[in-house]
C-alpha cells in the first residue's frame, strides 16, 4: 500500500505534473466563476487579516487563519497556497503587491484555478502573471537543476510535494525570499511560522517536512532592469 501512496511523487514525472495542472486550467476556462460574488466577500474579509499581515511585515504566513475568503469551491485556508506564494512573492522585491489580495484570487479564479480551486492553481498560472505585471521570470521542473536556478533570482516560487513518499500529504506552493544570499521559506507550515534562514536551497529545502519535502517546479523572479 506505501508503493501505492509513494507512486506519484517517485515516478510520474514533473513536466506530466504541470502538464496535468495546465490541461485543468484550461478545462476550467470553460466554466463561469463566482469571481465577482467572491470579490466583494474578500474586499469585507480582508480586514480580518490586515493587522496580522502587517506584524509579519507585509507577508502572509498564516493561511490556515484564510477559512473566510472564497477561492473556487473552496477556500484560502484549504487552496490558497499558491496565491499566497505570489503576493508573498510581489511583497519581497517591491515592498507592496501589485494587487491588493482580494484582486490576485480573483485574477486566478479567472485564469489558473484547477478542479473549481480544490487542487489549488496551475503552477505555469503563476509565472504567467507574474510576466504580465512585468517581472523578469524563468520556469524549472528540473530538480537536478533547482539549486543552480535558485542561485541566480532574487525571489523564488516554489512547487513541492510535503512527502515525497506519501502524495495524500499533497502539494503545496511557498514563497522563498533571498537577503545577503540566505534563503527563508515563507508560509511553509502555514500557522505563522518561517523557515530559514539557510545559506542554500538545498540545505532549506532539507529542513522542509523533516527533510520529506520533494519539489516539482521552481520559479525565479526578479524586477526588470
Amino acid at each position: 500500500m506505501n508503493f501505492l501512496f509513494a507512486f506519484i511523487p517517485k515516478r510520474v514525472s514533473n513536466n506530466i505534473i504541470i502538464a496535468v495542472y495546465e490541461l485543468l486550467r484550461r478545462i476550467q476556462r470553460l466554466f463561469r466563476s463566482r469571481w465577482q460574488e467572491h470579490l466583494t466577500i474578500n474586499s469585507l474579509a480582508i480586514t480580518n487579516h490586515s493587522n496580522v499581515i502587517a506584524k509579519n511585515d507585509g507577508y502572509v504566513e498564516d493561511q490556515n487563519a484564510y477559512i473566510d475568503m472564497p477561492y473556487g469551491k473552496a477556500t484560502m485556508q484549504y487552496s490558497g497556497c499558491e496565491i499566497f506564494a505570489v503576493y508573498n512573492a510581489m511583497r519581497s522585491l517591491l515592498q507592496h503587491p501589485v494587487l491588493d489580495l482580494p484582486e490576485l484570487i480573483s485574477h486566478f479564479e479567472k485564469d489558473g484555478m484547477a478542479l473549481n480551486g480544490k487542487f489549488g492553481t496551475s503552477p505555469k498560472a503563476l509565472r504567467d502573471f507574474l510576466e504580465s505585471k512585468g517581472f523578469t521570470t524563468a520556469f524549472t521542473a528540473k530538480e537536478a537543476d533547482f539549486s543552480a536556478f535558485a542561485s541566480k533570482y532574487p525571489s523564488l516560487i516554489f512547487t513541492m510535494y510535503n512527502d515525497r513518499n506519501d502524495i495524500r500529504k499533497e502539494v503545496h506552493t511557498i514563497h522563498i525570499s533571498k537577503k545577503a544570499g540566505m534563503f527563508t521559506a515563507h508560509n511553509v507550515y502555514c500557522n505563522g511560522k518561517v523557515v530559514g534562514p539557510y545559506a542554500g536551497f538545498d540545505e532549506l529545502v532539507k529542513n522542509i517536512n523533516g527533510g520529506k519535502a520533494k519539489g516539482i517546479s521552481l520559479i525565479g523572479l526578479s524586477l526588470k532592469a
